[in-house]
């Protein structure tokens, strides 16, 4: 009896834990959330702006999209297409030949590329736009998707590289090998072996490639001046600093710019779970 009843406290207990975690996670969520539902509510209030916004929309009213989508807001929406797109593909291009050749290199040069790699990405933006800026005007890549491409690849080739150096690590050497005996050359065994089996590292890679360069601003700012080359985070500044009353307007601009990057993300989770966890066991 006595064990019985220890055991119907101990399940008691369980219950009420479960119960304070499921309340503590629903609150961690709301409060994640919130700003998206901010958002979308502040959207549908054409007179709303940043210090007097209703809870919710009494009148709501889609002239804040309206005004995005005019003010180059389909126009920015291509840009960031293009430009992160063509930045996944140079990184990719650049980061998964240098993966592979790092994850098989036995030599302590692969630990200095290591460090330098993380060094990299430690360097400030702003030191690199300033340094892009005087580079690609002597090159003349200023207001050129080229310019925007390469400059926002900086970010993803080191992260590309570190993550998929880590999963490549956990390929089988006896199956590189028999593709070396059935007579492929490197090149070949990268092409026909390694990126097959490192498919989920790889979209791992271009997924966060693609959000590094669909959220940045800093070089969008900087290394372009024409309206029609502004990137959609661009776009988003310009209209919260406008004189205009266009903060429903910066709020339906900041809701679609969010779409791409949920659609990407959902897309590929599963694939990004698989090489995130992956990579992680070395």
């Amino acid at each position: 009896m006595t064990a019985a009843s220890a055991a119907s406290t101990r399940l008691a207990r369980l219950r009420k834990s479960g119960w304070l975690w499921t309340i503590l996670t629903v609150g961690i969520l709301a409060v994640y959330l919130f700003p998206i539902y901010w958002m979308i509510s502040a959207s549908l209030q054409p007179s709303a702006n940043s210090v007097d916004t209703e809870w919710f929309p009494s009148a709501p009213g889609i002239g804040g999209y309206e005004t995005a989508l005019s003010e180059s807001g389909l126009s920015g929406l291509r840009v960031s297409v293009i430009v992160a797109l063509g930045s996944v593909l140079v990184s990719l291009v650049v980061a998964i030949p240098a993966a592979y050749a790092l994850s098989r290199l036995r030599s302590r040069a692969v630990g200095i590329a290591l460090i330098l790699l993380l060094l990299a990405q430690m360097i400030p933006s702003i030191v690199l736009a300033t340094s892009f800026y005087a580079m690609f005007n002597n090159w003349g890549l200023l207001n050129t998707y080229v310019g925007l491409i390469l400059a926002n690849s900086t970010a993803g080739i080191p992260f590309a590289i570190i993550v998929m150096r880590a999963f490549m690590l956990r390929l089988d050497p006896e199956v590189l090998e028999a593709a070396t005996v059935d007579g492929l050359g490197p090149f070949g065994t990268l092409w026909r072996m390694v990126i097959p089996l490192s498919r989920n590292a790889i979209i791992t890679a271009a997924v966060f490639t693609f959000l590094f360069s669909w959220g940045d601003l800093l070089f969008g700012l900087t290394l372009v001046t024409r309206n029609d080359l502004q990137p959609v985070s661009v776009v988003i500044f310009a209209l919260s600093n406008s004189n205009l009353n266009t903060w429903a307007a910066t709020m339906a601009a900041s809701l679609i710019a969010s779409l791409p990057a949920l659609v990407v993300i959902f897309a590929a989770q599963r694939h990004v779970k698989a090489g995130l966890a992956a990579g992680a066991g070395r």
